[in-house]
């Protein structure tokens, strides 16, 4: 197929109507997508052959963003969730409480020298890349990380408009999944996840982003404010995250992890609780925060105890709290956490 006296517009018109078969052939004969050609920008993804039933269940659009890490080189990205407003509107991402737009499915973008396909196939794709679900933080049981995508330009070969489907990878099986997405080049990148600025695979003391949130939650409910501080769930904590991933030892890993989770559980054991910490309004954790301290089992108070000493410090890292209390606010909130 030859797309050189094609507009992206009536190729991507083209591409919409298009079957799985016809799909296939496109990604089949597409051009090498060059890296360079990525890196930095955002795309408008669309959705491709899947049953109507199944794109009001999923997402028809989505946006996919390349970036390059500054420091090992490695290209990394990340999908966005968007409002479902429509295949013409502008893209319009959903948003967390602070504004970030919500991330999901991290990958990493690799050179495909001979990409695993179905044996129905009819060639290899070892001229594209590949987006790699399982070497970036995604949650260890989401079945994203079985993923693969296959990845081509079916453009002029600048990288304006890609071709990929998604591959389920078993053991001794390549399953075509009927998920193909078609992706035009939208803007650079205004906003990087703070888990990208982590290089690959995480340390093992490194919690996965739902463990960050679940953190933050124990950490307001421990430091809950009249209104004389500012409020820790309006607080952006990246920085006291690296700094104590950065500079805490691996062998405190199991130990992290397992105090977030224990007492995201631990309401569930006193009475009048049915519900997990983070299904509770902000004033109820509070409560169940105080109980627990006060329990008579001593492993309960000291996760308590230990969880009040790391909110403590992902409270006074930042200079708008020091600065409320009248403290010095000359150092750096990742300074004081490695001090600390």
């Amino acid at each position: 197929m030859t797309t050189t006296a094609t507009s992206t517009r009536a190729l991507k018109e083209e591409l919409l109507r298009a079957d799985r078969g016809e799909l296939r052939r496109w990604l089949a004969e597409g051009r090498a997508v060059m890296p360079r050609a990525l890196e930095g920008f955002a795309y408008r993804g669309t959705s491709l052959g899947l049953p109507r039933l199944v794109e009001r269940l999923t997402w028809k659009s989505f946006e996919k963003c390349f970036w390059r890490h500054p420091e090992n080189g490695r290209l990394f990205g990340w999908n966005v969730r968007l409002h479902q407003d429509g295949l013409d509107a502008p893209s319009r991402p959903k948003t967390m409480r602070r504004g970030a737009p919500v991330t999901t499915w991290h990958y990493e973008v690799l050179e495909a020298a001979a990409a695993p396909l179905p044996a129905s196939w009819p060639t290899d794709l070892a001229h594209g890349l590949v987006i790699d679900y399982a070497r970036v933080q995604n949650p260890m049981l989401d079945t994203v990380r079985l993923v693969k995508d296959p990845l081509v330009d079916v453009g002029d070969g600048s990288g304006e408009l890609l071709l990929g489907v998604s591959l389920l990878l078993l053991p001794g099986l390549c399953i075509e999944t009927p998920t193909f997405f078609l992706l035009e080049r939208s803007h650079p990148i205004d906003y990087v996840p703070p888990c990208m600025l982590l290089s690959g695979e995480p340390p093992a003391q490194h919690l996965l982003p739902f463990e960050r949130r679940l953190a933050e939650q124990i950490f307001d409910a421990i430091i809950a404010t009249d209104g004389a501080l500012p409020r820790l769930d309006e607080l952006d904590h990246a920085g006291f995250w690296r700094a104590l991933e950065g500079a805490s030892a691996p062998h405190t890993a199991l130990g992290l992890r397992a105090t977030v989770h224990a007492l995201n559980l631990a309401p569930l054991l006193l009475s009048g609780v049915r519900r997990p910490l983070a299904a509770l309004p902000r004033a109820a954790r509070a409560e169940c925060l105080e109980r627990l301290s006060r329990s008579p089992r001593y492993a309960l108070r000291q996760l308590v105890a230990t969880a009040k000493i790391l909110a403590c410090f992902a409270t006074f890292e930042h200079d708008a709290v020091r600065t409320r209390l009248g403290g010095d606010d000359a150092t750096s909130g990742e300074d004081h956490a490695c001090a600390a």
